[in-house]
């Protein structure tokens, strides 16, 4: 069934009620209603755009950048990115604003030596109108007690209400109804510079950076804990004020010692002096002004129109008008170029500051790594103590052994004198190789780790273990372990790391011992163990294994004498001669497999020695070599090259809007 209509005056009447007569308790009440016009439309539009996030920073500003600049903001945005340690990101976020407009704002900052009080007062009588009388905005900037002590930012615009709440900023504004701000597009900072004290003139070298200048810090209102925070202000060109003589020398000085490493930087200070009674001359390096006679002018031409004459002599005399030159000279509004001349200025010294800052690191890492390397007399140096040590290494090798096997104690296990010594094959073999086996080269390892840190170098080897261990599962425990049993366990296990392994065209990830550094003079005695286990454990099985043989040998033919003589009566000659035969055979074939079994040690001993001496060798020759290389971090260079790619090309797109 068709829904009835409403007349359209009842919906009129309804709207007007709603909207007009209403209880204050009941506001919620009201706006939650449906509204039928096109009000509601248009809340409803504000309140979603409202919810739409918006980043207000330079990179990801959502501002329409022009076509011809979008090549250059986005090459300094991959600066942002990849060069962001090297460069004064404060300075590269305005570089950014100024390419998102036709006509960027350009800021100015009015630097005072130490106080404000002259710096405002040319403030005062560049944004001043003659033909109107003073305004308030004046007598806050000259009011040094107001919330503009710490410094301020001179906007274009009317005074707020100040009966209604004002919005805190990080900086102070002081909105200004100045033509000159208008027409030249301009915001201006007025703040302090820090002149050099004492300590800092006697070092004599450059111990202050161009951002004091060219992006100084002011300070954030007081909070109500007392709290003050400092804040970047970067500026597309700086003024900087002083008053007198000695001030200016003092600015000079400042000057002086500040490091400009961008030629685009000084070009962008320039300094004024005030000079009472003092007749300006022509512009030159140091503008001079004279504010008292420009206040007298001013103040004459505000009582009466017929001062006019007198207010244009005082002005001239005083010097503004150079100064205002300056002023307009500064504005990105006046500039024909495809890219106004502030911001090119800009980009040009932030581009150049990076270059100079990757240089500088580069050179300095360089330094660092060559700081690190060893020289050629060093290297010399250990290499004939390498040299010296391989052949004594390799004598010792063959004379230890050789006194070895020649020795009394060497003697004791003869192959006639296994019967009673087969049990004493285990202490000595592990008295002969500890005692020949390289004991004054392990000690010579250790004198050369004390020459080979002196020089710098660590004689570290890498222990690798093939073992791998997979995945452990989870098992379920029937009965509860102790904890200081598990703390035990997981102390003494090897350290594991996740490795990826590729079995039969499948990647399993599976646990594998991670390599530890262990001390290369550690090597010998490591090894040393490791071939006295092995050789007690293969001489005593043969050992016992050949006396068993050569009783049974010889009890077999024992065995076989005696059948001869039961089953031949009276042949004892016969039964004799079995008997010896089968006990010459069991002892040759004793001596035999003895002597092969130690010859056998002995050419593994020797081998072993010679492999462990050239191992040494070569992992120092290795480590020397290392030394005496330059060896750059690869993370920090190919990072150094990215950032050095983005500054090039950023310096390749603005030479392109030139």
């Amino acid at each position: 069934m068709k829904r009835p209509t409403r007349p359209r005056s009842h919906e009129q009447l309804e709207f007007v009620v709603n909207s007009l007569f209403f209880c204050p308790s009941c506001t919620i009440w009201r706006t939650a209603r449906p509204l039928r016009c096109g009000f509601r439309r248009a809340l409803s539009t504000t309140r979603r755009n409202s919810a739409i996030p918006t980043s207000h920073t330079a990179v990801n500003a959502t501002k329409s950048v022009p076509a011809r600049y979008k090549p250059l903001h986005e090459a300094l945005g991959e600066v942002w990115k990849k060069a962001s340690a090297q460069v004064n990101l404060s300075r590269l976020q305005l570089a950014l604003q100024g390419l998102e407009s036709e006509t960027p704002a350009t800021r100015v900052a009015v630097l005072g030596l130490n106080v404000q009080d002259t710096a405002r007062r040319l403030v005062r009588l560049l944004l001043a109108d003659a033909l109107e009388d003073e305004g308030s905005w004046e007598k806050h900037i000259l009011d040094s007690t107001t919330a503009f002590s710490h410094g301020l930012v001179i906007r274009y615009g009317q005074p707020p209400n100040p009966n209604l709440p004002q919005p805190r900023t990080s900086t102070p504004i002081l909105y200004v109804p100045s033509a000159v701000l208008l027409r030249n597009n301009m915001e201006i900072l007025v703040s302090t510079i820090r002149g050099l004290g004492n300590g800092e003139l006697l070092q004599g070298a450059h111990t202050v950076t161009a951002d004091a200048f060219l992006s100084p810090s002011v300070g954030t209102p007081t909070a109500a804990s007392g709290r003050q925070v400092t804040i970047n202000q970067p500026v597309h060109s700086t003024l900087l004020v002083t008053n007198g003589l000695d001030e200016l020398l003092a600015a000079a000085e400042l000057l002086a010692s500040t490091n400009f490493v961008a030629p685009e930087d000084r070009k962008s200070v320039q300094s004024v002096v005030n000079l009472e009674g003092i007749k300006p001359r022509a512009p030159g390096q140091v503008l001079i002004v004279d504010a008292t006679k420009a206040e007298e002018g001013l103040a004459a031409i505000r009582r009466s129109v017929t001062e006019a004459r007198t207010y244009e002599h005082k002005w001239i005399d005083s010097g503004l008008p150079s100064l205002t030159t300056w002023l307009t000279s500064a504005s990105a509004a006046r500039s024909d170029e495809p890219i106004p001349a502030p911001v090119k200025t800009l980009i040009s010294s932030v581009l150049t500051n990076a270059t100079r800052n990757l240089q500088a690191q580069a050179a300095l890492e360089q330094r660092s790594n060559a700081a690190r390397s060893i020289n050629y007399a060093t290297k010399a140096k250990l290499e004939n103590l390498i040299e010296e040590f391989s052949r004594n290494a390799h004598q010792e090798l063959q004379s230890g052994l050789s006194s070895a096997w020649r020795s009394r104690n060497w003697r004791k296990l003869a192959w006639y004198k296994l019967f009673w010594r087969v049990d004493d094959v285990g202490l000595i073999i592990t008295d002969l190789v500890t005692n020949a086996w390289l004991p004054r080269t392990e000690r010579a390892v250790y004198e050369i780790s004390g020459r080979f840190s002196q020089a710098g170098i660590s004689l570290m080897d890498v222990s690798h273990t093939d073992n791998t261990s997979t995945l452990p599962k989870t098992e379920e425990i029937v009965e509860p372990s102790q904890v200081l049993q598990a703390q035990a366990g997981i102390a003494t296990e090897p350290a594991i790391e996740p490795v990826v392994v590729n079995r039969a065209g499948k990647a399993e990830i599976e646990m594998a011992p991670i390599p530890r550094p262990v001390p290369l003079s550690s090597s010998i005695s490591t090894i040393r163990a490791t071939q006295i286990d092995r050789a007690i454990t293969s001489l005593t099985s043969t050992a016992q294994q050949i006396v068993l043989k050569t009783l049974s040998l010889t009890g077999l033919s024992a065995g076989l004498s005696g059948l001869t003589y039961v089953s031949v009566a009276g042949s004892m000659y016969e039964a004799g001669t079995i008997v010896a035969l089968g006990t010459a055979f069991a002892l040759w074939r004793m001596q035999t497999d003895w002597l092969n079994a130690t010859k056998s040690l002995e050419t593994g001993l020797h081998e072993e020695g010679k492999t462990l001496i050239r191992r040494i060798v070569g992992r120092m020759r290795d480590l020397v070599e290392q030394g005496s290389k330059i060896v750059e971090d690869e993370v920090e260079v190919r990072t150094r090259r990215e950032a050095e790619d983005a500054v090039l090309r950023a310096k390749e797109e603005l030479e392109r809007l030139k």
